[in-house]
C-alpha cells in the first residue's frame, strides 16, 4: 500500500497504563505511523485536560487503551463523557477502541470496532496497524460521478441490499435507486423496509443544505409513504447540516440515513471486495 498522507495518531490511556501505551506506540512507530502518546512537554501550571483535548483535536486518529484503571480515572468520569464522544462525530475523527485488559465497558464504545489484545497482543495489534493504513487508502479523490454511483450500487449489494433497481423515474423527477432489506421482528417474522436512495458526489464544494431539500421534496412528490430515504455523498456533512437533518426527522417524521465521505470509508474498509475493487488496485 501507498501512503498518501500521514495518519497521524493519538493515544489516549491512563497514566497507570503507561508501559502498555509505549508497547503500543513503539509497535506503531516501527511501522512508520506517526505517533503522539507523551505528555513530558505540558509545563507546571497548565490543565493537562486542555493540552489532552488539543492532541485529540488535532489527530486524525484517536486510539484509546481500555482499562478498569481507565474507567475509574477523574479524567474518565468528569473530562471524558462529556468531550470524547462528542467532538469524535463533530471533527469526525478516527476512534481505535483497544481491550488491553479484561473490563466492563461502557456502552458509548460499542458503536466502534473494540480491538482486543488480551488474548494476542501480537495478532490484535496487526489488526490496529492494518487499519491504521488503510484509512489513508480510501480516497474518492480520483472518481467520476459514475464512478461513484456504480461504488454506491455496490456498497448497497455488499450490507446486504436486495432488488436494487437504478434511476427509478416518477412523471419527470427520478430516485438514484430503490432497493429493500430485510430484518426479522421479536417473533423472526421478516419485515420488509423500502430505501430511495440518492447518491449525490461533489468534486469541490461541500454538501448543502439545498441537496437535501431537493431529496426530501422528491420524496413528497413520489410520496411514498413507506420509504425511508438514504442519501450517500462523498462529501462531509458540516455540523449545520447534521442539525437540520436532525430538526427534519423529528419535525416530518421521517426516516432518513445520511452516509457522508467519512462514514462511508469507515464502512468500506470493512469490505474486502469493495477495498479490493476501488481502492487496492
Amino acid at each position: 500500500m501507498t501512503n498518501r498522507r500521514k495518519n497521524r495518531v493519538f493515544i489516549s490511556y491512563s497514566h497507570n497504563d503507561i508501559e502498555m501505551a509505549h508497547r503500543v506506540s513503539d509497535a506503531l512507530q516501527r511501522e512508520q505511523i506517526d505517533v503522539i502518546i507523551d505528555y513530558k512537554d505540558i509545563r507546571n501550571g497548565e490543565n493537562i485536560f486542555d493540552q489532552i483535548r488539543y492532541m485529540y483535536e488535532t489527530s486524525e486518529t484517536v486510539i484509546i487503551l481500555l482499562s478498569n484503571s481507565l474507567f475509574s480515572s477523574k479524567y474518565f468520569q468528569f473530562e471524558f463523557p462529556q468531550f470524547f464522544f462528542e467532538e469524535a462525530r463533530k471533527r469526525k475523527i478516527n476512534i481505535i477502541p483497544i481491550l488491553i485488559e479484561k473490563c466492563q465497558v461502557p456502552s458509548d464504545f460499542l458503536e466502534f470496532e473494540i480491538i482486543n489484545l488480551t488474548n494476542n497482543f501480537d495478532k490484535g495489534l496487526e489488526k490496529v496497524i492494518h487499519k491504521l493504513k488503510l484509512i489513508p487508502e480510501i480516497s474518492f479523490e480520483h472518481f467520476s460521478p459514475y464512478k461513484f454511483e456504480e461504488f454506491t450500487y455496490d456498497f448497497l449489494k455488499a450490507y446486504g441490499f436486495k432488488n436494487i433497481k437504478r434511476e427509478q423515474k416518477f412523471d419527470d423527477k427520478g430516485v438514484d435507486f430503490i432497493a429493500e432489506t430485510y430484518t426479522k421482528d421479536v417473533f423472526g417474522i421478516p419485515n420488509k423496509e423500502i430505501w430511495m436512495v440518492e447518491v449525490k458526489f461533489y468534486k469541490e464544494e461541500r454538501f448543502s443544505i439545498n441537496s437535501l431539500n431537493q431529496i426530501i421534496s422528491l420524496y413528497n412528490y413520489i410520496n411514498k409513504e413507506d420509504a425511508k430515504i438514504l442519501l450517500i455523498t462523498n462529501s462531509v456533512l458540516t455540523s449545520v447540516a447534521q442539525e437540520y437533518i436532525e430538526n427534519i426527522k423529528r419535525e416530518n417524521k421521517l426516516e432518513i440515513k445520511v452516509l457522508d465521505g467519512v462514514i462511508l470509508k469507515k464502512l468500506t474498509a470493512k469490505r474486502k471486495r469493495l477495498l479490493n475493487k476501488y481502492f487496492l488496485k
